[in-house]
């Protein structure tokens, strides 16, 4: 989508040049980038990160393995290095008054920029099963790419069904031989699928499942409805992802099943307001959203210089 300066950014800045909504791995490399370009930037971030409960971040080059805590302890160091102002807080409401966006937040206090950088993320919905939610970040995840590697050698478990499912299997494979579909009714697989799935000793059991079992909160395994317990060590659920935030679509943003629709630059189509990581891609992990950060905020602050330069040789 083709947009003018006019319409990317706003004409000028009052109490900071950008607020980024969401203090995440992507919001505060957002703020970092633009930082270090000498950018004023308030960042507001609720406090409840999604991998907040997950025992380790990996796939990050030079970071592998550290703790989500940590690692946004040393992200918010780094940022506030170069100046980066934040905010414990949650956003309750944004809007345009004349060239600014003006940020609510929760308790009292507003924010003013010229321009808006969502951060808010997706949140995730777990198959409703007894027992499942209490284990999510730990025995319980759902991405093979950030824990299969873990996984590997391990009873291992897919609980859902239907296409998300099935791409979970597929690459579980890769790390156990010990897999199982828990469907917890029809599994929603055709026919060929099912056939490969026999083929390559996966089982399918769309048995309705009474709960997930732990002791002392760890996994040990799924209990039927008919009482039978299949050990297990680590469950995959198929979760189903949605916008983790309102903001997005009360700003005007156009938001397709979890995503906020963008431009390659990151910029969403409404006047000011730009979406990173996840929030606009929602299948990103930690690493792909310090990318998508990086190059938004860089297409960001080269709007606010273009901008610049044209109101200095108009007028306007």
């Amino acid at each position: 989508m083709a947009h003018s300066t006019e319409q990317r950014v706003g004409e000028t800045r009052t109490e900071a040049d950008i607020v980024v909504v969401g203090g995440g791995v992507a919001g505060l490399q957002a703020a970092l980038v633009l930082g270090r370009a000498r950018r004023s930037v308030t960042v507001v971030d609720g406090g409840e990160p999604r991998n907040a409960r997950a025992r380790a971040v990996h796939n990050l080059a030079g970071h592998e393995g550290i703790a989500p805590a940590d690692l946004l302890d040393r992200a918010r160091a780094d940022a506030r290095r170069y100046g980066v102002r934040i905010v414990t807080g949650t956003v309750t409401e944004a809007r345009r008054e004349g060239p600014d966006l003006v940020v609510a937040v929760g308790g009292g206090g507003t924010v003013r920029a010229g321009a808006l950088v969502l951060a808010t993320g997706v949140a995730e919905d777990l198959p409703q099963v007894e027992g499942l939610a209490e284990l999510w970040g730990g025995d319980v995840v759902s991405c093979p790419y950030c824990h299969g590697w873990e996984a590997q050698g391990l009873p291992v478990a897919v609980v859902g069904s239907g296409a998300r499912a099935w791409l979970q299997l597929l690459l579980l494979q890769r790390f156990t031989d010990d897999l199982v579909l828990l469907s917890d009714g029809p599994a929603e697989l055709d026919a060929a699928r099912l056939a490969h799935l026999r083929r390559t000793s996966v089982t399918v059991r769309e048995d309705p499942i009474a709960r997930v079992v732990a002791d002392r909160g760890r996994l040990t395994g799924v209990e039927f409805a008919d009482g039978e317990l299949l050990p297990r060590g680590v469950l995959f659920a198929s979760a189903t992802r949605r916008p983790a935030s309102a903001l997005p679509a009360a700003l005007g943003c156009d938001v397709v099943d979890a995503g906020v629709t963008t431009d390659a630059d990151g910029f969403t189509g409404v006047p000011g307001v730009w979406a990173v990581g996840s929030c606009a891609q929602p299948a990103l992990t930690v690493a792909g959203s310090v990318g998508h950060a990086t190059t938004t905020a860089i297409a960001l602050n080269t709007a606010l210089i273009t901008a610049s330069f044209t109101a200095s040789i108009t007028g306007v």
